[in-house]
């Protein structure tokens, strides 16, 4: 029996070149798919009105890459199972070690956590306060004359209710999300943050996301180093996002 080599070569050379062409495409198509970013703060327009300009550089920046972004929102204790069970492509939090199998921007952004309390009260020479914090937080040290007795709470919606109803003498919460309830009977007190947190992007790790951190971190101008100056760490923490 006499084998049509050339054929056979054809054949070859045929099946070759449609393996390459279809695993291009999928490479191709995942790699241009919308990247899905979880939070748990929603980045609507009211968010952009009260953010401050770091946070708002950053978030309008990771929008604005070539490869789409989709924003969802997720509670924080949902990350690990969202990135597990393919939900998400990445998060935005703290403290990238907690995470296996991920890779973190080095851009970062910077929220930082206050005292709020009613207008017209003096929290600081109070002999008790009722101090209300979410419960994934670290409770800080506060500079405060009277007893303090904490409340674990699941919000800042809850948090912010209770102070308006005096149920509480005051909040621990970041200033840009306290502002859009909207509450003119709510101020920040006279103190420095007590709580600091600093954001990276983190994300599976694959190649397509390998080059979209690169693209983000390139467009924040960030290539050596994304390590926000921190000042006074005292009140630094890396797990409470």
């Amino acid at each position: 029996m006499i084998l049509d080599t050339s054929r056979i070569a054809k054949r070859a050379a045929l099946f070759f070149g449609l393996f390459i062409v279809s695993g291009l495409g999928v490479s191709g198509a995942n790699a241009n798919d919308a990247v899905r970013v979880a939070s748990n703060i929603v980045f609507d327009t009211k968010w952009n009105q009260h953010a401050l300009p770091g946070q708002r550089r950053f978030i309008t920046l990771l929008g604005a890459q070539q490869r789409p972004v989709a924003f969802d929102v997720f509670p924080y204790n949902r990350f690990r199972d969202a990135l597990d069970a393919g939900l998400t492509d990445c998060i935005l939090a703290s403290d990238p070690a907690r995470f296996e199998d991920t890779i973190a921007s080095e851009s970062k952004v910077r929220f930082e956590l206050r005292v709020f309390q009613r207008i017209g009260a003096d929290i600081q020479t109070l002999p008790q306060v009722d101090i209300g914090i979410l419960a994934n937080l670290p409770r800080p040290s506060l500079s405060l004359r009277g007893e303090i007795v904490w409340h674990d709470l699941g919000s800042l919606e809850q948090a912010v209710d209770l102070l308006a109803a005096g149920r509480l003498t005051g909040i621990i919460g970041d200033s840009t999300n306290i502002r859009m309830f909207g509450r003119t009977d709510i101020i920040q007190v006279d103190l420095p943050p007590v709580i600091t947190v600093d954001i990276s992007l983190i994300c599976r790790n694959t190649e397509p996301l390998r080059e979209f951190l690169s693209a983000f971190d390139s467009s924040m101008g960030v290539y050596d180093s994304g390590q926000v100056p921190h000042g006074d760490l005292r009140h630094m923490v890396d797990y409470a996002w």
